[in-house]
């Protein structure tokens, strides 16, 4: 059996403005499946490169879909019988995909089904900004009432670790990245801790000032969708309101399912999505009830927020990229690189598929 994670988020914006109706997942998995039975290419670049393509799962008794994260050069190598190393084969046109599932539930929930390769959970949002001008934003489903606890923090420490062969800026976004990347040179076994805090001695201006940044570091980590890469997060600092010390794990904080599912069934093309859906109804099912007590319920119609039809030809450029890197001579791995390639985020399962 292989482990994998069902991460929980939650919409609370569209395109900057709060949502207060459910969000349109249906018509959303409606012109996907529209898009796809026609033809249409579906293919999105993002700002850094990566190609991402979506496909709808199912629609009953919540919308799935599908997003995979389109490779097609700097690939894992295969072995012959012998142990001989060599270049995944792939035929002209062929692509390696890394999926990550995603189900819309009730109170505008999505549940991610990941295991640590394919998109991280904000892939979903550009996707759908870059498709179809749909922004959402995500915010993680928590156990406690975490909000209120931070908002009081005076914050004055924020550390984490992570084992070394875990270092990457693909981790996070932004400094988390360059912090990261910067480490993964320096390490390469053992654990990696790192500790920011606001010192003793200093003008106040200046601690606050450390403060705000270490505030802001934690709400980007907060979003981030690879927590399970990380053995330890800690935040601690003054409750503004009773002037008790505080020290708040930010790893058990946020609502994560941890299950065992088949790897055979999981890595066979024609049986994987089906069983990730059937994982998610039940992840649906299961915590149905914990999402009634500590989110609010959602009224209104999601008729409410237009979805537009994928345009045919809109992302002709996607093809020809495509085609370009496909005619690279695919990277070998190295002896004993049992981790994804450069790039990888938090997902699934590897495919390969035609285009």
């Amino acid at each position: 059996m292989a482990r994998r994670s069902v991460q929980f988020w939650r919409i609370d914006q569209l395109n900057g403005e709060d949502l207060r109706a459910p969000f349109p997942a249906r018509r959303v998995a409606e012109v996907l499946k529209k898009a796809q039975e026609a033809g249409t290419d579906r293919h999105f670049i993002g700002m850094d490169g990566t190609v991402l393509v979506a496909q709808t799962a199912s629609f009953s008794p919540h919308p799935v879909i599908l997003l995979d994260r389109v490779r097609s050069s700097n690939l894992p190598s295969v072995g012959d019988a012998l142990g001989r190393r060599k270049p995944l084969p792939l035929a002209p046109g062929d692509h390696l995909l890394e999926t990550t599932y995603f189900a819309f539930l009730k109170r505008n929930v999505i549940a991610v089904l990941t295991s640590g390769n394919g998109p991280r959970a904000s892939r979903m949002g550009e996707y759908l900004e870059g498709m179809l001008g749909l922004e959402p934003g995500l915010v993680p489903v928590v156990c406690e009432d975490i909000e209120e606890i931070l908002t009081r923090l005076e914050v004055s420490r924020f550390e984490f670790a992570l084992p070394a062969e875990r270092l990457s800026g693909k981790l996070m976004e932004g400094e988390w990245a360059d912090v990261l990347e910067s480490a993964s040179r320096l390490v390469t076994e053992g654990t990696f801790r790192i500790s920011l805090s606001v010192g003793r001695s200093g003008r106040a201006e200046d601690k606050q000032r450390i403060r705000d940044r270490i505030q802001q570091l934690i709400d980007l980590f907060r979003r981030a969708g690879s927590v399970e890469h990380f053995d330890y997060v800690v935040a601690e600092g003054k409750d503004s309101l009773t002037g008790d010390r505080e020290v708040v794990d930010l790893l058990k904080e946020r609502f994560i399912s941890h299950i065992e599912v088949d790897p055979d069934v999981f890595n066979d093309p024609r049986k994987s999505a089906a069983e990730a859906v059937a994982i998610l109804n039940r992840q649906a099912r299961d915590n149905e009830a914990f999402f009634a007590l500590t989110l609010p319920e959602i009224r209104g119609s999601a008729d409410s927020v237009p979805v537009p039809d994928i345009v045919a030809g809109g992302m002709a450029a996607v093809r020809e990229a495509l085609a370009a890197v496909t005619k690279e001579e695919p990277a070998e791995a190295k002896p004993g690189d049992a981790k994804p390639a450069e790039g990888s985020e938090g997902g699934a399962d590897h495919e390969l598929v035609r285009r």
